[in-house]
């Protein structure tokens, strides 16, 4: 009987829209027309080392591992088991591609 079982969440691959709209409908600005920036897309595995500049005494020093949420300037969102960061794209290496599902495991309760 297997002691740990893997568990596969869908999270998505994203949405497309042209515009965003405005309260009547009518095209108020033009969306980005890219989902990757900067060689990530949200969703990607990565791992991230923040130990040097400000990071260095602060909060979130250290090397974290995460799913990420792309920005067009390069500080990207990671969400960590702990809580949400922002990091700069520099500091990123990517451990798997985005494919619309987060893997994790569990525990199996054995009687």
């Amino acid at each position: 009987m297997p002691r740990q079982v893997q568990v596969v969440t869908a999270t998505g691959r994203g949405s497309h829209a042209r515009t965003t709209p405005d309260r009547y409908g009518f095209p108020r600005l033009a969306r980005a027309r890219q989902k990757r920036h900067h060689g990530f897309a949200t969703g990607d595995l990565v791992h991230a080392s923040m130990s040097k500049g400000k990071w260095a005494g602060g909060k979130w020093a250290g090397t974290w591992t995460g799913r990420i949420s792309v920005r067009a300037s390069g500080k990207h969102s990671l969400s960590t088991p702990v809580g949400r960061c922002t990091v700069s794209h520099r500091s990123l290496r990517l451990l798997q591609r985005a494919d619309g599902y987060a893997y994790s495991y569990r525990q199996e309760v054995t009687e």
